[in-house]
């Protein structure tokens, strides 16, 4: 079973540092989260706001420290809008709790999110990936 502490670098990682579970156990606590290849996992407590789009390869289910997020916006599009600092900035103002803060479906559910039609979030989605690629050119030059 993986964590929040899992969701890092825009990928599902550090897989020594999970609790691994019998068959029968897993499928009860999949039952909450049942991911599937395309979802977002958007860490809801502790480090705050990470999130990833699951390439379907793991047989995975995570504590409640991670959302599990299908909807019908492009995924890329949502977790570009998820990575932004106005985003960012909101997760952090409307975290609650005392011992860890969390931001959880109830805040998500009541948050601002900028959807425009599909065909605007694929071009949105295409031009960020192109910026993307000519800052890693930008980058390799450099070094």
């Amino acid at each position: 079973m993986a964590s929040s502490r899992n969701i890092n670098h825009d990928t599902v990682e550090d897989l020594e540092n999970v609790r691994y579970l019998t068959k029968e156990v897993f499928e009860t606590e999949n039952q909450r989260t049942k991911a599937k290849k395309g979802d977002i996992f958007f860490t809801s407590v502790g480090t705050l706001g990470r999130s990833c789009i699951y390439d379907g390869n793991l047989n995975i289910c995570f504590q409640r420290s991670v959302s599990v997020l299908n909807t019908q916006i492009e995924n890329k599009y949502l977790k570009y809008f998820f990575d932004s600092s106005f985003y960012q900035n909101y997760v952090v103002e409307h975290a609650t709790g005392t011992a860890q803060q969390g931001f959880y479906l109830q805040e998500m559910s009541e948050s601002y999110v900028a959807v425009p039609p599909i065909s605007e979030q694929q071009r949105i989605v295409s031009k960020i990936e192109e910026l993307f690629t000519v800052l890693d050119q930008i980058q390799n030059n450099l070094i």
